[in-house]
């Protein structure tokens, strides 16, 4: 192998080093174990040390495996069998993205280039290259934008009611960057968490990170079960509870509102935190948007993350999460240490977006949009026998309950050959094994009623 390593004497040399092996890898021309450090070095004619990073950089990023007293193998495999939600960020993680095997991609629950705010968008940059200039470019305050974090503060109070002081809001890249924040500031070692079942495994794989102890609670046709988690808090210390109280992904329900208010009574009853997660409720189709936990939150036991990926723009990465005041400083410290700055030029053209109105004429063309496409999925839907399913007051998917004794990797399997991407219930939870996530999101309406064709083929196949 190191004899195929070809090292230019300029630039980062482990970069060089680890930008081939990882290449020979991807192709599939490299298995078993990599040659020994040393060997390597000498070959080379590099030292080892450098040899080493590059050995680090592969297993960082998934490509190798070092084993105590054995060497350093390869692990990555092309042909992935784990399926995993579409907006995990980890490096390992990459299923869901678009790929190009999806001819239709009803897997991705983020929009298509056709609903992007271009104009608006290019305008609010053009803005504030004029206003700021130079300034969009430099280094931006670690907690975020000022403007933006005023302006998001100023629209949650007149909104929806919810009274957050600017220092208590920090800005993230997203919702998965969110969690990780609060898992490694507020959660130790054996710590309780509860969490819905099913729910968004990269808030799963977090919690597991910090060395928690996971418990489920199920899911009704209302949120989550009250009955469980009261059973869990007689029994148990819990630290936390998360949830996605508006259009819960994956199954699209929502919580009523006195069963909030029968979680936050719970809350400060029991001492636990509540972790809500929202990203969707901006996508409502009936009535007003609904109502979220943190606005009826009296006792500052919400940590509310909002992230406008799904949203608006997911290559954008903003979000921002509100925190407690007992936790602030331990937040804003884990958050230095790690990803300091976000683009200072996307923060500023956001607050514009938000500021000048361009984000709620965005949010209404969105709505009118994606409650069409839910319409016209329902209806291709209620056609396939045998299955289950609701229809949402929002959000992108459709949480599908397959026929008895079908796995919904199968379903996948079968759907995937014909160039159709999905989610099987696996990915959730290994409990809804007999349930798929299918979404409208990225899809034309041809490709909505071709796509739901080959479910009902995929699932007549296999009964």
């Amino acid at each position: 192998m190191e004899k195929s390593i070809k090292i230019k004497k300029i630039g980062k040399i482990y970069l060089q080093i680890y930008s081939q092996i990882k290449e020979r890898i991807e192709k599939d021309k490299l298995k078993g174990k990599l040659v020994p450090v040393r060997k390597m070095a000498e070959e080379l004619g590099v030292s080892p040390s450098t040899v080493a990073k590059a050995y680090d950089e592969l297993e960082k990023n998934g490509y190798v495996i070092k084993k105590e007293g054995s060497g350093v193998y390869v692990k990555f495999q092309k042909k992935k069998n784990v399926y995993l939600e579409d907006h995990m960020e980890s490096e390992t993680f990459r299923y869901g993205y678009f790929n190009p095997e999806f001819n239709i991609d009803f897997a991705s629950a983020t929009p298509n280039e056709t609903i992007l705010p271009m104009e608006s968008l290019k305008r609010a940059i053009n803005f504030v290259l004029d206003r700021d200039r130079e300034s969009a470019f430099l280094y931006e305050d670690p907690q975020g934008y000022y403007y933006l974090r005023k302006t998001i503060s100023e629209k949650l109070k007149k909104e929806e009611n919810i009274d957050v002081d600017i220092n208590s809001i920090q800005i993230v890249s997203g919702a998965q960057q969110g969690i990780d924040i609060i898992s490694q500031a507020f959660l130790y070692p054996n710590d309780i968490v509860v969490v819905e079942d099913p729910t968004y495994r990269g808030a799963r794989e977090s919690f597991k990170k910090a060395g928690c102890r996971i418990m489920e609670i199920s899911m009704q046709n209302d949120g989550f079960s009250l009955k469980d988690l009261e059973k869990i808090l007689r029994r148990q210390k819990i630290k936390l509870f998360y949830t996605m109280t508006n259009f819960h992904n994956p199954t699209g329900v929502s919580t009523g509102d006195e069963k909030k208010k029968k979680l936050l009574e719970l809350a400060e009853r029991f001492d636990f935190y509540i972790l809500e997660d929202d990203g969707l409720s901006n996508l409502y189709f009936t009535g007003g948007k609904p109502s979220s936990l943190k606005s009826m939150d009296k006792d500052g036991r919400v940590i509310y993350i909002k992230s406008y990926s799904k949203i608006f723009m997911p290559g954008f990465r903003l979000g921002y999460i509100t925190v407690p005041e007992p936790m602030l400083n331990t937040v804003l410290t884990r958050k230095f240490s790690g990803d300091i700055y976000h683009s200072g030029l996307n923060q500023r053209a956001f607050q514009f977006l938000l500021e000048n109105g361009d984000w709620d004429l965005h949010m209404e063309k969105a709505r009118r949009i994606f409650k069409e496409k839910q319409k016209l999925m329902y209806k291709c839907l209620k056609k396939i026998k045998n299955i289950t399913f609701k229809r949402p007051k929002g959000g992108l998917c459709f949480w599908v309950k397959l026929p008895e004794n079908i796995s919904s990797k199968a379903v996948y399997v079968n759907m995937l050959s014909h160039g159709v991407g999905i989610l099987p219930g696996v990915v959730f939870s290994e409990n809804n094994d007999n349930y798929i996530r299918i979404s409208f999101a990225q899809c034309e309406e041809k490709d909505i009623e071709e796509g739901v064709k080959i479910l009902a083929c995929a699932i007549d196949k296999l009964k």
